[in-house]
């Protein structure tokens, strides 16, 4: 068992050998950090990776509203899970901010921000799509897993001329997934295209709901491999 360590507001796994890169993952909506321990672990324990920090941070307790304004773990308020679902644009602002501060705790250790890949699950997908392409650091990735692309209507603007553009971006989302409708994940994808997204990969998983399965967990492990190689010192 890998041993991971309590942080504010998450857990981090520190790499087994020279700190060289970092993977901050966020997870969905009502989860938490340890709701993603045993994947990220799949990662961590492999000697490939051993230059590799995961930082899973969790979301803060709030009201939800498409959950009848119960409080649970959240990114961001919720008000539908339809395409053009309206989200507040401060709300989602916040929690890339949360974001933001820990790339930038990871560059102010010393570690090249484009040795940092950022990914999520779900809302944290799309946390971490919509922080991606907005991003004042030139990084090396985004992992986005059942996702989309939260105030998609104002992206164009938002993202205009940011440097990630050219970045690798994967996606990853299932045929049946009947949360976050794969039609939806394809949107943003066609949405990221035609503003100038450039370095774009979806793959779909015909029998895959809204979840994880090890097919996703294989090709996040070639993405890694791919963008935060180990580096000869």
């Amino acid at each position: 068992m890998n041993k991971s360590i309590a942080m504010i507001n998450g857990l981090i796994l520190p790499p087994k050998g020279k700190h060289t890169a970092t993977v901050i993952f966020s997870h969905g909506l009502g989860d938490s950090a340890q709701g993603w321990i045993d994947v990220v672990q799949q990662f961590h324990k492999l000697k490939d990776h051993d230059h590799i920090k995961f930082v899973l941070p969790t979301a803060p307790v709030q009201p939800v509203s498409i959950n009848g304004g119960i409080s649970m773990n959240s990114w961001y308020d919720i008000k539908s899970l339809q395409e053009k679902g309206t989200e507040d644009k401060d709300d989602v602002d916040r929690a890339k901010l949360r974001i933001d501060t820990l790339i930038q705790s990871e560059v102010d250790e010393g570690i090249s921000s484009d040795r940092i890949i950022i990914g999520g699950f779900s809302q944290g997908a799309a946390l971490s799509i919509y922080t991606f392409y907005q991003s004042k650091h030139k990084l090396a990735g985004c992992m986005a897993l059942s996702g989309y692309l939260p105030i998609a209507s104002k992206f164009e603007e938002l993202s205009k001329d940011n440097i990630n553009k050219s970045s690798p971006m994967i996606q990853f989302h299932g045929e049946i997934d009947q949360v976050v409708k794969f039609d939806w994940g394809k949107k943003t994808n066609e949405v990221l295209a035609n503003i100038g997204c450039t370095n774009l990969q979806f793959i779909k998983f015909s029998n895959l709901g809204h979840s994880c399965n090890f097919n996703e967990v294989q090709d996040m492990d070639k993405f890694l491999r791919k963008y935060l190689p180990k580096q000869q010192l």
